[in-house]
């Protein structure tokens, strides 16, 4: 509702045939007419698709006010302005005045010391100092629900899917648009920039894939009329027309390539009515913060064989730990633990782990071996769990820098249901990939290896090897002791000298009795390398042996294991 009051201090009544009241918005344009004239007079200059209001009076008298009061109906939300009045006096005479707001009218210096009494421009008093030329025009409530059905973070590397529901309730879907966009939570933004990540394959940290239809059909920029635009971070989609109460679903894809808060935004707007030229749009907004996590975090380690240790050179030089490569020996077993750790907060189901060795175009310059069998079913990682595989690493080639190769782990979504035939993107599962650092090769002059039985018996003697292999082509002089312990009485040289002949294998041996049962210490062995003044001494781990009190009988039974439905051997200590 609109209230028209105009004022005139002339001395003498002013008549006027015709009032055009103006808006920011045409189509709430109107036009007054004067009762008193005649239609010719009254429409000379008026326009014939324009609303048209009758007054009876139409005559401004001096100092008093005139108040039309009309009823406003628009179409469109936001704001709704009164700009201008225009006042039309006879075929030649126009005045056009600008709206004022009753509250923000100033007094006019041109009539301010006129003896004139001053009246309120409303009845109501509390408008002339509150009412406005202005109003905002709200949207009609929506009756259409609009539902995101994510739950859980996103990780990185899957295709995350975002269900998107439409349903109707009490509104018909005419026109439906759904725009999708993506923004970073922390407003850095989702493009990495090529100068911060020069060797980043993947510019966008995430980006929208594409929509996947309710009939199951991919719906990418060039597959569907109906899809207007699909961007990394923007998809703008055409929704089918929807009765009350009928509903449409469709479904993201969305895909992190860096770990990232995302805030998903998803703005629905429609018309209710048929008649799109002149319906207002009523929109709906809903948005979801998603949080993007690393799935499994790949680590490694390398550690030389049990009970048998090589003598690098490059660890006696003094170089900082942050500067110094690991160091593997040429052409000797070494092994490498690689470890794949759960870091979400949902299960994992690990499908398999495996080495690609770079190849620098001579050839493979080490050989990498499982030290197991490939997994047959799944791995599950429940959240923290951490699963580890043995690998066995040959070094072939005699070089400073050698790289390992790739960790290439591949898993998915432990979702608890098993995997359907046609889900083979689901059943590929994500391929995570993790570069092994390079590590420094280099031929190892002397091996010590020490080699005893897995178990001893309580008072049964039994033979202890030490085996120095000197792998250079120079005569190696050998300073070895071997020192006493309270729980095994032994038998050979304590100290001596000894000197291995190039390319040769000098092998000590003792005898040694158990006197104690248990977990029991070998005697510590000392090798002294005359030559690079490098010592060895084996590890606590590797100088023990467990010492039975008698002769353990061993019986193999069959068991069934549930989870692999396959029979294993189990060893039963009697």
């Amino acid at each position: 509702m609109i209230t028209l009051s105009l004022l005139s201090q002339l001395p003498h009544p002013v008549e006027i045939d015709r009032l055009e009241i103006q808006f920011n918005q045409s189509e709430c344009n109107f036009t007054i007419m004067n009762g008193q004239r005649t239609p010719k007079a009254a429409t000379s200059h008026g326009q014939q698709d324009r609303r048209v209001e009758t007054a009876h009076v139409l005559t401004l008298f001096t100092n008093k006010w005139l108040r039309l009061t009309y009823d406003i109906k628009s179409d469109q939300s936001g704001k709704l302005e009164c700009i201008s009045v225009i006042a039309r006096m006879g075929p030649h005479f126009t005045i056009c005045c600008r709206a004022e707001s009753p509250a923000s009218m100033d007094d006019l210096p041109l009539w301010k010391f006129e003896d004139c009494v001053e009246t309120s421009p409303t009845q109501d008093p509390a408008l002339a100092f509150s009412g406005q030329k202005a109003i905002q025009v709200e949207e009609p409530d929506p009756q259409v629900d609009l539902n995101l059905g994510a739950s859980g973070p996103a990780l990185v590397g899957e295709s995350f899917i975002v269900p998107v529901t439409v349903a109707s309730k009490g509104h018909a879907v005419y026109s439906g648009e759904l725009k999708i966009n993506l923004v970073d939570v922390r407003g850095g933004g989702l493009v990495s920039p090529r100068e911060i990540e020069p060797f980043s394959m993947d510019s966008h940290h995430v980006e929208l894939l594409g929509i996947t239809s309710p009939e199951g059909e991919y719906e990418s920029q060039t597959g569907s009329d109906n899809i207007k635009k699909i961007q990394q971070s923007f998809g703008l989609v055409s929704v089918p027309f929807l009765n009350n109460g009928d509903s449409w679903s469709c479904k993201l894809e969305i895909k992190w390539h860096r770990p990232k808060p995302v805030m998903l935004y998803v703005s629905l707007g429609y018309s209710p009515h048929s008649d799109e030229s002149t319906a207002q749009k009523v929109h709906v907004h809903k948005s979801l913060q998603i949080e993007g996590k690393t799935a499994v975090v790949i680590s490694h380690r390398v550690m030389l064989p049990f009970r048998r240790d090589s003598l690098l050179l490059s660890r006696l030089k003094p170089v900082s730990d942050s500067d110094q490569l690991a160091s593997l020996p040429l052409n000797e077993p070494s092994i490498l633990i690689v470890s794949a750790k759960n870091c979400t907060e949902v299960p994992l189901q690990l499908l398999s782990v495996s080495i690609e060795v770079d190849d620098d175009g001579t050839g493979k310059s080490c050989t990498v071996r499982p030290g197991g069998e490939d997994l047959v079913d799944p791995a599950h990682l429940v959240p923290g769990e951490e699963f580890k595989k043995v690998f066995s690493v040959t070094p072939e080639v005699d070089t400073p820098m050698l790289g390992m190769g790739t960790v290439c782990l591949r898993w998915r979504r432990d979702s608890g249901l098993k995997q359907q035939s046609g889900s083979s993107t689901m059943a590929a599962g994500v391929l995570t990939k993790h570069r092994l650092p390079d590590v420094n090769v280099e031929l190892s002059p002397l091996v010590v290896s020490l080699e005893c039985p897995p178990h001893a018996i309580l008072g049964n003697p039994f033979t202890y090897f030490v085996k120095i292999q000197n792998q250079t082509q120079l005569l190696q002089e050998i300073k070895f002791s071997l020192a006493d312990s309270q729980s095994f009485v032994l038998s050979g040289s304590h100290n001596d000298t000894i000197f291995v002949l190039p390319k040769s294998v000098h092998i000590l041996s003792y005898k040694l009795v158990p006197l104690t049962s248990g977990l029991q210490q070998l005697p510590r062995v000392t090798v002294t390398s005359v030559r690079y003044s490098a010592g060895f001494q084996p590890s606590i781990a590797a100088s023990t042996v467990f010492v039975f009190p008698s002769q353990p009988h061993f019986k193999m039974a069959e068991i069934e294991d549930e989870r692999l439905e396959s029979s294993s051997g189990q060893i039963n200590l009697v």
